[in-house]
């Protein structure tokens, strides 16, 4: 047995429980068992797989479906068990199958699940996927990797110290901070440190790596031919170059510090590319497409631009900051400052010359409103020139920021910048003039003047020139002439108003005294008459500049008035706990030194404090404090030695527990003597004598002294119970802890009442616990309450491993047993030795209850908390060893069996996961993957426990093996409470395992079968009454359309079905190898108000049908079953033989005729058994057929007529003729051959009366949901055709047909009137005086119509004169 991890422990596979009849033969044959962790990561890599393929099927259009709002949102949906998967449960399931060295195992994780797997697809998504929204969702993945894998215990965890053992994905990855930081764990060996270090790096410079290179496919152009998918992947592309740029500069001063010049190379490399990309996209790319850029995808990559700017650029430090050699740049914030220098290629200078070209092309875009047109020439010329990264982001820059140069270049000067008086904003630019690549919209404007005034606030070496931009730019705002229609009205004034506001904010700003800018801005202002607001903006700069250069004393005092101003404008709840802070600390000081005043860590500090609080201290000692004990031992020499010798054990024990402090001086030693070894001593043997003899005259001291000893003994051998219980656990020596196990046992069952010590209580207090949340019998439950009552020291023992996670070292080997099979020997051997005690009635049976409820306990608690890791540890322990020791017990029973099942209840953890999956925060990707590690250990767990129910059955005697059989199908069943692939794995077990073992296990298999489905039928017959009810409040709210005959009708039905359906199911499976348990079936199915349960049964039917025709033959055992089957089981056959085969042979058809024959009554044959094999038979066989179910039930006649029909539907409205050189070749008869049939039919020769032949035609046209308008339409077509042409005589119910057809089906009168009629009259029906009666009827319903379009004069007038007097003659009086 391997060793347990850190999280969890190794649990048995479930390879065993496979479908084929053969997984029995894997079971004895199998080897040595799978490595943990290759298994953990196989079971990774295919939920990542199977996330990933859904992601690459998906069509890339929005389901609505699916509950989310948009595509992206559908799809991030789809990713984030991938998300999950990569950031949190690979480093979890590293450190917990972590059995051969944890970095070696973090280092498997990590390649075989990020290096090989999710990393490449991802990027390869990214590169060539043709769908934009899964480009878009891949290069959103990376984002919100990089976010996860900076949490606790991912991969680049930075919530711990990089030298602590917790750091990183070797920690605990617990995702409360707080309990994070404060176990942070010893210090790493310096060698494991480095290592560690080193591994880091590597992993993320891989991921940024990947995430560049996403972001680089996506802003390659051409990407897509549609330009709005082409410009959507461009605008998220640069949204991720945004994002990735300042981790990867980061990375790479890490690498240049670390004198990896090559690592840092490779990172650099993309990034620069990535520059060059976004750059091609703002400067470059309107002007090769010949289309303007969107304006979101302008701002974008004007955003990036102000971020090269930032990160390329130098950021001052304070005075006092540079004095103490210290930087001011914040963590999240980058500079040049912070790029190392020895680097050949990644220098300060090269950096800094695109921050200068950017900021100047930023300029343009402000001054200008757009891109200045780029010289073609220059620009081939310099894109032409091989240069390193950083020269060619220069050689893109320096082209656009020429281009707004030259028109610098002609703009008056400011002349002398001390005269504010001189100050010149004309700029003399006539923008309606200037050629530009580009104008930007509203929003890349408005980006532009905040990317301006953000650089000159965080970086002072540009605040001049843009407070001139910005100033210039003010003092001529933009105007509708040189939008070119991109800038509305609104658009303008908003963009307007944003340039005051910039140059107001940047004069509050102390630069702009001391860049002598201020003067420029006021100007600017001024133009807009904020002359009041310009003024106090002044001040404030001059102010803030005053305090930077001014002396101690000045800054001094403002402090203090600036900490004035926020103590009196604090709120009133701050105010509130000020004063109670302030009264707390008054009260503690009252006390004394010890109570009030916590020492500094300085000693002359602590002295200092001291000294001068002495005045404090009361001068006697306070009241309330711990009082003397009364019995408390006097401070003698020997008190001393044995505080001494204790090392101060001996202070903190009870009085009067002598034994822990000098017990062993109490007997006499004589090794040499055999048989008196160990003698007590006199005095101890006078106190055994005065305690032994029962003397009720004894004094009152004496009894109280008896009294003392009593209970000191009993509390010494609970003590020694805890004592030797937890070294035997502990132990190394698996002889050393049989023995103490056999020790601790004993002792148990022998002292009764005696709670067990403070370190032991828990133990108890778990097998409490256990009883109330396990236990749901009343009886039972009061039962082991009493058990725990009279023995407590055997339940802490017995609930000892499910509440304390054992060490790798004391694990029990495949040899031995765990502490809980020696309680319950002992147990066996109490119960045996005093059958005549009562104290010993039931000992082993309520033991293995309260055992078993103990290990089910801890499984629960598992699940309660998916981030306690301690817990999922025992809980896997505690299972691991009950399939070990079930084998070792001496006898089970069915309570601790029954227990042993709810093992396998798992459906709170399933639905906690589930709902966790849906949530789409990216702050609860962590929990998710926790709580789905918790359930995934959950199924281990189930099924570890299927499995110990396989080894009873297997190993145990006849009583034992009955029950784990029950269980077992009870879990198939559903019975059980588990979830559905912990049903199927059950399933899977009792048929492919149990069943075909031996015949005694079969035969169990069966009779536990038979008993579900006993069971059901009570079920079904106690919810009879509640569901009828349910099913007529049903139709009668519904609308009455056609539904399926086997659909539930209501809620309650639908919950029934359900809940039958998995004993129906289990209990077919069995009849396919047995088919004589088809009549137990069948005859379950056919009880008095069973109906739900035949339902249910004819549901299923066509899983026992098709499977028990592909191994027995379709026709064996449809006459096998035919014969077996009573008539109150006729309905049950019926489904059985329609689901034997999707397409009946002529074997099939022959035995259902056989069938037919053989269960005449009276010579009268039933129709309905060859019912099934109709939509194989022959059309002339099925018109010959059609006199038998014209005198059948309505019911039967129209089920016929259905069967007929349902391999031809599409052909419904076809009246097919047979091909002149082959007979019988059609098969089935359409909707419009059978009314056509129906209406032919000879059926005063077949013997059908005449009222029943026209009922039959009645009946169809009623069924208006089958032969509908257009059905019933074809059909008479066809049969006036046949008469027009003089072939056939209109048969008798033809025009009662026609008459029913006008009076239900609205849509045909125009077809009625316009054709049918008239070409009747051309057929000469009124030569017939039955069937010109009904013409002359149908011509008069039409005429009182008076429906539009509807002619039936015209049908009339077409009439012969005579026919015509006749017809006005006889319907004249009634109009």
């Amino acid at each position: 047995m391997n060793r347990l991890g850190e999280d969890d422990a190794e649990l048995p596979q479930e390879d065993n429980l496979d479908e084929d009849d053969n997984a029995l033969d894997e079971i004895e044959t199998g080897g040595d068992q799978e490595d943990p962790l290759l298994l953990a990561i196989d079971d990774l890599e295919g939920r990542v797989v199977a996330a990933l393929d859904e992601v690459k099927l998906h069509s890339g259009v929005h389901d609505p479906s699916s509950g989310t709002a948009s595509i992206h949102e559908e799809l991030s949906t789809l990713l984030r068990p991938v998300l999950e998967v990569a950031a949190h449960t690979g480093p979890s399931v590293a450190r917990t199958y972590a059995s051969s060295g944890l970095d070696d195992a973090v280092e498997d994780v990590y390649e075989r699940v990020l290096s090989d797997l999710v990393l490449p697809v991802l990027l390869e998504t990214a590169q060539s996927d043709q769908t934009a929204a899964k480009r878009i969702a891949a290069l959103e993945f990376f984002r919100s990797f990089w976010k996860e894998v900076q949490k606790a215990g991912s991969w680049l965890d930075g919530t711990a110290p990089v030298t602590s053992s917790t750091a990183g994905p070797y920690g605990s990855g617990n995702t409360r901070s707080s309990s994070h930081h404060q176990n942070r764990g010893p210090p790493l060996p310096r060698p494991l440190q480095v290592r560690r270090s080193e591994k880091r790096s590597a992993h993320e410079s891989e991921i940024l790596r990947y995430w560049l290179q996403a972001a680089i496919a996506c802003l390659t152009p051409g990407v897509f031919t549609s330009q709005a998918a082409d410009d959507a992947t461009s605008s998220r592309g640069v949204l991720a170059a945004s994002a990735s740029l300042r981790p990867s500069l980061k990375h790479i001063i890490q690498r240049i510090k670390a004198a990896d010049d090559r690592g840092a190379n490779r990172l650099y490399t993309p990034v620069m590319k990535l520059t060059e990309n976004v750059l091609h996209k703002l400067l470059l790319a309107p002007d090769t497409s010949g289309g303007a850029t969107p304006d979101n995808l302008l701002a974008s990559c004007i955003k990036y631009v102000e971020i090269v700017v930032l990160c390329c650029s130098r950021k001052p430090q304070e005075p006092a900051t540079r004095r103490r050699g210290a930087s001011t740049t914040p963590q999240q914030d980058f500079s040049l400052e912070d790029l190392p220098e020895g680097h050949p290629v990644i220098t300060r200078e090269s950096l800094e010359s695109i921050a200068d070209y950017a900021f100047t092309v930023l300029r343009g875009f402000t001054l200008t409103g757009g891109q200045v047109k780029i010289d073609s020439n220059v620009l081939s010329s310099v894109m032409m020139m091989s240069a390193s990264p950083s020269e060619q982001v220069v050689n893109i820059l320096k082209p656009a920021a020429l281009a707004y140069l030259e028109l610098e270049t002609n703009f008056p000067p400011l002349q002398n910048r001390s005269d504010e008086s001189s100050i010149d904003l004309e700029t003399n630019l006539d923008r309606s003039s200037i050629e530009y690549d580009f104008r930007m919209g509203p929003k890349p404007y408005s980006v532009a003047v905040n990317s301006l005034s953000a650089l000159a606030t965080h970086r002072p070496g540009f605040f001049r020139d843009a407070a001139i931009c910005l100033a210039r730019r003010a003092f001529h705002p933009p105007n509708a002439d040189e939008g070119a229609n991109l800038l509305t009205p609104v658009a303008i004034k908003a963009i307007t108003s944003q340039i005051k506001s910039s140059c107001l904010t940047l004069l509050r700003n102390a630069l702009s005294v001391s860049s002598n800018s201020s003067a420029i801005l006021q100007k600017a202002l001024l133009t807009f008459d904020m002359k009041a607001q310009a003024d106090k903006a002044l001040a404030m700069a001059k102010q803030a500049h005053s305090l930077k250069t001014a002396g101690r004393k000045e800054r001094n005092r403002a402090n203090i008035y600036y900490e004035w101003e926020t103590t009196t404008t604090g709120t009133k709840r701050q105010r509130e706990t000020d004063d109670a802070l302030a009264k707390m600390r008054a009260a503690k000081a009252a006390k004394g030194l010890g109570h009030g005043i916590q020492l500094p860590t300085s000693m002359s500090d602590a002295v200092d404090l001291v000294l001068a609080n002495l005045q404090n201290l009361p001068s006697k000692r306070p009241t309330g404090g711990v009082s003397k004990r009364p019995n408390s031992a006097p401070v003698t020499l020997e008190f001393v030695v044995d505080a001494v010798t204790s090392n101060g054990a001996s202070l903190s024990q009870e009085e009067g527990r002598w034994y822990e402090r000098d017990g062993g001086n109490a007997w006499d030693i004589e090794l040499e003597d055999e048989e008196n070894k160990f003698r007590p001593k006199p005095k101890l043997r006078e106190l055994m004598d005065l305690v032994t003899r029962d003397d009720p005259s004894d004094s009152e001291e004496i009894q109280k002294k008896r009294k003392l000893y009593t209970e000191q003994s009993l509390s010494a051998a609970a003590d020694a119970f805890g004592r030797i219980l937890t070294n035997s656990a502990n132990s190394r020596s698996d002889a050393l802890r049989e023995f103490g196990c056999s020790v601790a046992a004993r002792l148990a069952y022998t002292l009764r009442n005696v709670k067990p010590m403070a370190k032991n209580s828990a133990s108890l207090e778990f097998a409490n616990l256990s009883v109330a949340k396990v236990v749901h019998d009343s009886d039972h439950k009061q039962k082991l309450e009493d058990f725990v009552d009279l023995y407590p020291l055997a339940a802490t023992g017995l609930a000892l491993d499910s509440e304390t996670p054992l060490p790798d070292h004391a694990s029990p080997t495949e040899g031995n047993t765990s502490i809980a099979v020696r309680f319950l020997n002992e147990a066996l051997v109490q119960q045996d030795a005093g059958q005549d005690d009562p104290y010993f009635h039931n000992l082993y049976d309520n033991s293995l209850d309260l055992h078993i409820s103990s290990v089910v306990n801890a499984s629960i608690a598992a699940n309660d908390k998916p981030n306690d890791l301690v817990k999922k540890k025992i809980a896997s322990q505690t299972v691991i060893g009950l399939q070990r020791d079930i084998p070792m017990l001496p006898r089970l029973n069915q309570a601790s069996i029954v227990q042993l099942a709810t093992l396998c209840d798992i459906e709170e953890i399933t639905k906690k996961a589930a709902q966790m999956s849906k949530k789409s925060s990216q702050e609860s990707v962590a929990e998710a993957a926790a709580v789905h590690a918790s359930k995934v250990a959950a199924e281990k767990r189930a099924t570890a426990t299927l499995l110990i129910l396989r080894d009873v059955a297997f190993q145990r005697d006849a009583d034992d093996r009955g029950l784990a059989v029950e269980c077992a199908v009870g879990l198939a069943s559903g019975r059980l409470r588990s979830t559905q692939s912990i049903q199927d794995k059950a399933l899977k077990l009792v048929m492919n395992i149990l069943y075909p073992r031996n015949e005694a296990l079969a035969k169990s298999v069966a009779d536990a079968a038979t008993a579900e489905i006993e069971l059901a039928v009570e079920d079904a017959v106690s919810c009879y009454d509640d569901i009828q009810k349910a099913n007529s409040t049903s139709i009668s709210s519904s609308d009455g359309g056609h539904k399926n005959a086997l659909a539930p009708l209501s809620d309650a039905e639908k919950e029934a079905m359900d809940r039958m359906s998995k004993p129906v199911k289990l209990y077919m499976a069995l009849c396919i190898r047995r088919t004589d348990m088809i009549k137990t079936l069948f005859n379950a199915g056919s009880t008095e108000k069973a109906d739900v349960l035949s339902k249910t049964v004819r549901a299923n039917m066509r899983i026992l049908g098709r499977t028990a025709a592909t191994k027995h033959g379709a026709a064996s055992i449809a006459f096998d079953v035919a014969s077996m089957t009573t008539n109150e089981e006729i309905p049950l056959l019926l489904s059985f033989l329609e689901n034997l085969s999707g397409n009946p042979d002529q074997e099939l058809i022959e035995a259902c005729f056989k069938i037919q024959e053989t269960r005449s009554v009276d010579g009268k044959k039933d129709p309905r058994y060859i019912i099934p094999v109709l939509p194989a038979m022959s059309r002339s066989d099925l018109v010959g057929h059609l006199p038998g179910f014209v005198l059948a039930e309505d019911k039967v006649f129209l089920d016929a007529l259905v069967r007929m029909g349902s391999r031809v539907s599409r052909q419904a409205l076809l009246f097919r003729e047979e091909p002149e050189d082959a007979q019988n070749t059609l098969y089935g008869l359409t909707l419009t051959e059978q009314l056509v049939y129906l209406h032919k039919l000879d059926f005063s020769g077949k013997g059908i009366p005449q009222k029943r032949y026209l009922n039959a035609i009645k009946l169809c046209l009623e069924e208006d949901q089958t032969f509908n308008d257009r059905v019933v339409q074809s059909a008479l077509d066809e049969i006036s055709g046949t008469f027009l042409v003089g072939s056939e005589k209109l048969p008798l119910a033809f025009m009662r047909t026609t008459i029913l057809v006008v009076t239900k089906h609205e849509s045909l009168h125009t077809w009625i009137s316009q054709v049918l009629l008239p070409r009747l009259v051309d057929g000469r029906i009124y030569e017939d005086s039955r069937q010109w009666e009904g013409w002359m009827r149908a011509a008069h319903i039409l005429e009182k119509s008076g429906d539009s379009g509807v002619r039936a004069q015209d049908a009339i007038s077409k009439l012969p004169a005579e026919q015509l007097m006749q017809y006005q003659q006889k319907w004249l009086g009634k109009r």
